[in-house]
């Protein structure tokens, strides 16, 4: 009678072992790109969130309400890479150059400032603005200047996975995407 093995070989083990390792190197830089461009997509969903809530409060309470950046989450003090913050803006003029925040109750929604390595960017008229407002009909405030370009990204997405959002003078919003800031 011959004797059963029972478990394996610590040669088998070893080559199951090496097998593992190269799958796993194999592996890893492709679902870190995954991550990336999932974050990447993400930030630009977020983005479209803030535009679409920004407009469809001016449009429910008959005023103006911005989306802007925020150092300290009560101000429109910050860039496109701090907090952002919605608030209802008191400005004088729908062109005005800033907007206004009467008081600490004017922020209706908060959201955290991008990771590190998200990149946003604004453009409008050869200009960099720091702000979308939005009339109380739902358009775009300093129309005059053109429309709103703002482009989303996160380092280390691939392809076209950065996201273009652009706001037209009617304040309808239109996305795409983009390999701005994609390698």
């Amino acid at each position: 009678m011959g004797s059963k093995q029972q478990g394996l070989t610590l040669i088998e083990l070893m080559i199951t072992l090496a097998v593992l390792g190269v799958i796993v190197a194999i592996a890893v830089p492709g679902f870190n790109t995954m991550i990336q461009n999932t974050r990447s997509a993400t930030l630009g969903e977020e983005m479209v969130g803030a535009l679409q809530f920004a407009r469809s409060e001016a449009i429910k309470r008959g005023a103006r309400v911005t989306l802007c950046g925020s150092s300290d989450g009560s101000s429109c003090d910050g860039g496109w890479m701090d907090n952002w913050i919605v608030v209802v803006d008191t400005a004088a003029t729908d062109d005005a150059a800033s907007p206004v925040v009467a008081d600490a109750a004017a922020v209706l929604r908060f959201w955290e400032a991008p990771e590190n390595g998200a990149a946003v960017a604004a453009a409008q008229g050869g200009g960099t603005p720091t702000f979308v407002r939005f009339t109380r009909k739902g358009t775009l405030g300093l129309s005059g200047t053109g429309e709103v370009t703002l482009t989303t990204s996160v380092s280390g997405c691939s392809s076209n996975r950065a996201r273009q959002i652009t706001v037209g003078a009617a304040g309808m919003l239109n996305t795409k995407r983009s390999t701005s800031g994609c390698s």
